[in-house]
């Protein structure tokens, strides 16, 4: 017997490939700041005040692209605080992001 809407995201397997993924990040006050990064990032739950700059930031891993969108984590240097930094689109981007960006002006008229 099959679920009710199980029918609704038919995907190929390049589009599973290019899915977003989720996000590693878990914030806990309760835990020290640790990094195992393809696993699990464990992050405060706010920034301190040394995160505003990007000087103590680090880029963990390779950027990942989903979609025309890049993005990587960055993980303060001081405090442990972890976040997933999308890098801003270009102009000569892919037709997703084109796509995206109209779809986007359509929604805000």
């Amino acid at each position: 017997m099959r679920r009710i809407g199980s029918n609704i995201r038919k995907q190929n397997q390049e589009a599973k490939q290019n899915r977003l993924s989720k996000n590693i990040i878990r914030y806990n006050d309760g835990e020290k700041p640790k990094n195992d990064y393809p696993k699990r990032i464990v992050s405060p739950s706010a920034p301190s005040a040394c995160c505003k700059d990007d000087e103590n930031k680090t880029t963990v891993g390779t950027v990942r692209e989903v979609d025309g969108f890049k993005f990587a984590y960055r993980i303060c240097d001081t405090c442990g605080h972890a976040v997933r930094y999308f890098y801003p689109a270009v102009e000569g981007t892919s037709e997703e992001v084109k796509t995206y960006r109209k779809w986007k002006s359509y929604m805000v008229q």
